[in-house]
């Protein structure tokens, strides 16, 4: 971590974290962001109760925000005026993620600029309808998933079959409502299911394999690109970057059995970077490190010189 020497000169970045687990991934942002000669300000969770004042007295200035604990609401969102108020420039804009947060309005925007996603049926929430009625499940097909609207950080869920399990699940988010999500069986290329996570950052996208049955992850490879024509991952997320406006995120893309390239989990962010090389399902060492590399790198020609 590089801090400016004067203490009314602005980091070039300022991050907030408080997730134990992210704790590597901010490491290798620090080392990244070391190697291009940007000033980083890191507040972990102890940093987090006064932040919102120290940034209103001007105690802590930065050009650039990367702000990765927001997302768990209550204390953790309190500075989230103070951040807006006076960091100019944040790597992904908090409007901007409250948008995709909602799957409705990811979906619909999705496929309304061309891209694929699986079948939806929007049924309300508990508390505006505490008695819901059975309804047509068929153009779900056989077996489907059952979330929240506003769901996020599950990953790819079981499937379920049955109304009796839509009922019991929805009363987990008695307030919100709840989308059926038709279930994708991925295609077997080689010996691989289809199914992908893609890394976008910063311009760039990082495909990996990711099972959805063991979620182990593994870089995608020039070969398995070019013998498997995996080059539409990268186009589909550059599409999905255009559209929801954000800097970094992951997506899932899995190819269905009539051979439909499908987005099954649209928009997710903040995205989970715990290493490989620490738990199983992590993501792969050299793509975190990538991803840092990016992050610096953009921070390094978009921090604007001023105050």
């Amino acid at each position: 971590m590089t801090l400016p020497s004067n203490r009314h000169q602005p980091s070039d970045l300022l991050i907030l974290w408080a997730w134990e687990y992210d704790a590597d991934f901010i490491h290798l942002l620090g080392q990244a962001c070391d190697a291009r000669g940007i000033t980083t300000h890191i507040c972990g969770p102890d940093d987090l109760a006064d932040l919102a004042t120290r940034l209103d007295r001007g105690e802590i200035k930065a050009r650039v925000g990367l702000d990765r604990v927001w997302d768990w609401g209550g204390e953790y969102e309190l500075h989230v005026e103070a951040m807006q108020r006076n960091v100019p420039l944040m790597i992904n804009d908090y409007a901007r993620v409250r948008r995709i947060w909602n799957k409705l309005t990811t979906h619909m925007m999705l496929i309304a600029h061309g891209l694929y996603a699986p079948h939806l049926i929007l049924i309300p929430s508990c508390e505006e309808q505490p008695h819901l009625p059975p309804i047509d499940l068929t153009p779900l097909g056989n077996k489907f998933s059952v979330k929240s609207v506003h769901s996020g950080g599950s990953g790819v869920l079981e499937p379920v079959t049955r109304w009796e399990d839509v009922l019991r699940q929805r009363r987990d988010w008695p307030s919100d409502q709840t989308i059926l999500q038709a279930w994708v069986e991925p295609r077997l290329l080689g010996k691989r299911r289809a199914w992908f996570r893609v890394f976008y950052a910063c311009g760039s996208t990082f495909p990996c394999w990711a099972d959805d049955r063991t979620h182990v992850q593994e870089p995608v490879t020039p070969e398995d690109e070019s013998r498997f024509q995996l080059g539409i991952l990268r186009g589909m997320t550059q599409q999905i970057a255009g559209l929801c406006g954000l800097n970094l995120f992951s997506t899932e893309i899995a190819l269905d059995q009539n051979n439909v390239w499908q987005v099954c989990d649209y928009v997710n962010e903040p995205c989970d970077f715990r290493l490989k090389s620490d738990v199983a399902n992590g993501v792969p060492d050299q793509v975190v490190k990538a991803i840092c590399d990016r992050i610096a790198g953009w921070v390094k020609r978009h921090a604007p010189k001023t105050n």
